[in-house]
């Protein structure tokens, strides 16, 4: 016999989990006295809301199930914040929330709430354990869930007087944290139709979207678009399933963000290939980049978006690794596509170089393009580059070139939240603690989750935070002013110094306004053994690629 919880956290220990994310609450102590026993690392974020953010981060990363736990009621609330991100983007995070003994909850007591109601909209599956055998089963059960099939967030609701109870009910072991734990094969008469469709196509474009990151696929892609040689897009949290530098690919499609040569390849093509894409609305501009006219192919795991958005002429639920390995041995060139590829990739350089003025500008305030100039030649290709979106997302989505296939760019597009970044980096940090981890946020996004400033410095995460402060929320900004001519509540007290926050949580902090410092400050923080915070001071009138 043993208390429920020390079966938990052996199953965590079976499963390949390494570490959790969480905050502490009274409620979950038998838990928190069993993971402390074990091997299973513990980090504490200065919120439930950062916590689930750190643990998708930290899912994405490691490849493995991220686990955020939390008290009930207002604690399962701040969870949803960062569920809502994971189940946007199909990522696998089990959260665990403490629950009051079964005999009193319902009553008034502290910190009630309906975990599960509160839950249920971000996540696969939700289950209450009713006692301690039901609640290692509800654990593996969850586990299953988020990690079978298509992966996405479970939730396990866990009352305080099953967590303390005694079970003889072992952990089994066919579990794993793993994912993607299934890998379903393309029907070959499938791959054959798609593989007809090239052939007959002279102008074919793949629009590569983060389920080929998501399945370890990116080294697939590469060699199908190679071997048959067809242009690479990438929807903006696809960004990283090619390497950039890549003759073959053409940068971020859509709507902001974006590449126009990858743009103009969509609409000119007279194939288009989808992989791992929902052809959501930014990717596509509205549903209006896509040319209706001609043969689609959208390949994707989740049956619920094959056909979705648009009717595909081939359409395959498969694995994206055995599917792009199957096209890659089964596609071949000519020699039409082949100089093709070469006017793009030059058509592609000519549209970046349009854009060196800025990229070089030694203007102040510190043109955000410098910003991610700097960037591109200070990361070494082993580094990750996590992003917030808005303003920052949208020119690093257009400007940074990842040289690595893989998780070497992340982009909260599953949520669309501008709290996301810092967190998630934090995450990302804590599953490849040797790689470098940049997080690129504003000064809107920071504002959310600063306080994890303190947590890089405790749990030893070395990461570096440039902050593009332009004093807004440029982006509301920008829309509010471009639609309907007002300004409201979009500026920010100009003496907010953030370094002098970072540096009183512990962190090394610099306020940066010349851009030449820009480059140097960045490659210091790389090499220093503490978190970094570096306040670049940007034109709050910088405008990146995008289309109203």
């Amino acid at each position: 016999m043993a208390r429920s919880s020390d079966a938990i956290a052996a199953l965590f220990e079976r499963a390949g989990i390494e570490t959790v994310f969480g905050f502490p609450c009274e409620q979950m102590d038998p838990y928190y006295a069993s993971i402390d026993g074990s091997t299973v690392r513990h980090v504490l974020a200065r919120s439930e809301a950062s916590a689930a953010l750190m643990a998708d981060g930290y899912a994405r990363a490691a490849r493995t199930t991220g686990v955020v736990d939390g008290v009930s009621g207002p604690g399962a609330a701040y969870m949803g914040v960062g569920l809502c991100e994971a189940a946007g983007a199909s990522s696998p995070v089990l959260a665990l929330t403490g629950g009051n003994d079964r005999e009193t909850r319902g009553n008034g007591v502290i910190q009630d709430g309906d975990n599960e109601a509160i839950l249920d909209p971000f996540t696969e599956a939700t289950f209450d354990a009713e006692t301690p055998g039901r609640a290692v089963e509800a654990v593996e059960n969850a586990l299953r869930v988020a990690t079978t099939g298509v992966p996405g967030p479970a939730h396990v609701n866990l009352p305080e007087d099953v967590l303390a109870g005694e079970t003889e009910r072992e952990p089994r072991d066919d579990v794993s944290g793993i994912y993607p734990r299934t890998r379903p094969a393309p029907d070959p008469d499938a791959v054959d139709a798609i593989v007809d469709l090239l052939t007959r196509s002279e102008s074919p474009v793949i629009v590569a979207g983060e389920g080929v990151v998501r399945a370890d696929a990116t080294a697939e892609l590469t060699r199908f678009a190679t071997t048959a040689d067809v242009p690479v897009v990438t929807s903006m949290n696809g960004k990283g399933a090619i390497a950039e530098t890549e003759p073959h690919a053409l940068g971020v499609v859509g709507r902001w963000g974006f590449c126009q040569v990858a743009n103009d390849a969509v609409e000119d093509a007279d194939l288009v290939l989808g992989f791992g894409t929902r052809f959501g609305e930014l990717t596509t501009v509205g549903w209006s980049l896509v040319p209706e006219d001609v043969p689609l192919v959208h390949v994707d795991l989740d049956p619920a978006w094959l056909g979705r958005n648009y009717e595909p002429t081939v359409a395959v639920q498969a694995d994206l690794k055995s599917t792009l390995a199957a096209l890659a041995e089964s596609a071949s060139s000519n020699g039409d596509r082949a100089s093709r590829i070469d006017a793009l990739a030059e058509a592609r350089a000519d549209w970046r170089a349009g854009f060196e003025d800025d990229l070089t500008s030694d203007e102040t305030p510190v043109k955000p393009q410098r910003v991610i100039h700097e960037l591109n030649d200070r990361l070494p290709a082993e580094a990750v580059l996590v992003s917030a979106t808005s303003f920052p997302g949208f020119f690093s989505g257009a400007f940074y070139e990842p040289e690595r296939a893989g998780l070497s760019y992340l982009q909260a597009r599953g949520s669309d939240g501008i709290n996301v970044c810092l967190p998630q980096a934090l995450g990302v940090k804590t599953a490849m603690p040797d790689r470098p981890v940049v997080a690129l946020s504003g000064d809107g996004g920071i504002g959310y989750h600063v306080a994890d400033l303190e947590t890089a410095v405790r749990e030893d995460l070395s990461i570096t935070v440039v902050v593009t402060n332009n004093g807004s929320l440029g982006s509301s900004k920008m829309s509010q002013l471009g639609t309907y001519s007002f300004d409201m509540s979009t500026d920010f007290h100009g003496g907010v110094d953030y370094a002098q926050v970072a540096r009183g949580f512990g962190c090394a902090g610099e306020t940066i306004e010349d851009p030449d410092r820009v480059g140097p400050a960045i490659e210091e923080s790389l090499e220093s053994d503490v978190p970094t915070l570096l306040d670049v001071r940007v034109d709050p009138y910088a405008a990146p690629p995008l289309l109203v």
